[in-house]
């Protein structure tokens, strides 16, 4: 008989820039905040009560400080470059309001087919999907225990769609704060989603 797995997926804690700016962020390499840093502690002191056999990351310096905060030097972190964010080529970085715009018609048009549109030099939610769930399963039958995955809201949100099914767009209606954790069950190599977006304040409530 197989054992149940947990898999502890996060979203990265708070990156480093302004807030009331809505920012098109994907593989812009940027560091976590004083908030995002504070966050990231309050994750290691919930999980430092909790058995994990691997700590894995997507290669992206505010997902990667946010997994080696939890792991405390007591795991080594192991990155997975299929962890990493959308791929937003010409986009990224750019405030939303700049994207509208400078490119109203591509803004358009990717509201319109939000799962596969391709940005230029970009990569689709649909590629993002297959190539983060690939990882998932290949990462998730290396340990025999539980383990946790630090990515990003696009990717995580990729992820629980394809295993719940519905469309990457639908997958809006459930939260992702930054530090917010989805808890994974897999058994009998098939995933079931247990929770979502937990946010920091909640964890202690579950």
């Amino acid at each position: 008989m197989n054992s149940i797995k947990k898999v502890f997926l996060i979203r990265h804690c708070r990156p480093q820039f302004a807030e009331n700016v809505g920012i098109c962020l994907g593989r812009k390499d940027i560091p976590l905040s004083k908030e995002g840093i504070a966050e990231a502690e309050q994750l290691k002191r919930y999980f430092s009560n909790i058995s994990l056999r691997g700590i894995y990351s997507s290669p992206l310096i505010r997902a990667r400080h946010t997994a080696e905060i939890i792991a405390d030097n007591k795991m080594n972190v192991i990155i997975r470059n299929d962890f990493s964010e959308l791929n937003m080529g010409k986009w990224d970085g750019m405030s939303f309001a700049e994207i509208k715009e400078k490119y109203p018609l591509e803004y358009i048009e990717r509201g319109k087919d939000f799962q596969n549109y391709t940005v230029e030099d970009g990569e689709s939610m649909a590629d993002c999907q297959t190539r983060a769930v690939k990882e998932l399963y290949n990462t998730v039958q290396e340990t025999s225990g539980d383990i946790l995955i630090v990515a990003h809201a696009g990717v995580n949100r990729a992820i629980i769609s394809e295993i719940l099914g519905i469309g990457i767009k639908d997958s809006f209606a459930f939260k992702h704060e930054y530090g917010s954790v989805n808890i994974l069950a897999f058994e009998n190599k098939t995933f079931k989603v247990l929770n979502i977006g937990i946010s920091i304040s909640e964890l202690n409530k579950i």
